[in-house]
């Protein structure tokens, strides 16, 4: 099997369906494909995905720690220009932003924004060997940002996301209402 990572820098109009479809609660999808295109064409938010013979098998998007620290405002901002939008999804919005920005961080952090995986792309494979393609990628992702650790968040109803992050060794380090904050720390 040959799999190989793509960063996504055009066309990016599939990977957005793919993260509303399979993340929901994902604040892009309620924020729209433009700003979602947008933050990713000023390198806000970078996409990658990994393929397998030209077939999206994972989509992974990250944000550096500039840039996640800045986020709620281009959030904000986007927010005030359609207030519409504002109003149509203002619980959700609400939830989403209450997430903690203020946790311990620096720049050797990278923000692990959505986490796809196709299981049919992986199923003639082993767990432990996939789990090692991924960690491969991880590296890789990380290198391109200088950064060597990664980190994530993820409602505690997420007992799927739960299990494959303790599984990979991602540790806990930061917990607010029903968000849980995960971390691993990778040699580069």
């Amino acid at each position: 099997m040959n799999y190989q990572l793509v960063k996504k820098e055009k066309n990016l109009k599939k990977n957005y369906q793919i993260i509303c479809k399979n993340i929901r609660s994902s604040i892009f999808c309620y924020l729209g494909f433009n700003f979602f295109n947008k933050m990713v064409l000023n390198n806000f938010i970078h996409v990658y995905n990994i393929e397998k013979s030209k077939t999206i098998a994972s989509v992974i998007t990250v944000i550096d720690y500039e840039n996640y620290k800045i986020i709620k405002k281009k959030i904000f901002y986007h927010l005030i220009k359609n207030p519409f939008l504002l109003i149509k999804s203002f619980i959700f919005l609400l939830k989403s932003i209450s997430k903690n920005s203020n946790i311990k961080i620096n720049k050797k952090y990278l923000h692990l924004l959505h986490l796809i995986i196709f299981k049919k792309e992986f199923i003639n494979i082993s767990l432990k060997k996939k789990d090692l393609i991924f960690s491969k990628f991880y590296k890789k992702i990380l290198a391109n940002h200088s950064s060597n650790f990664l980190f994530l968040c993820f409602e505690e109803s997420n007992h799927k996301a739960n299990k494959y992050y303790l599984r990979n060794k991602f540790k806990f380090f930061y917990k607010k209402r029903n968000i849980i904050y995960l971390k691993k720390k990778f040699k580069i």
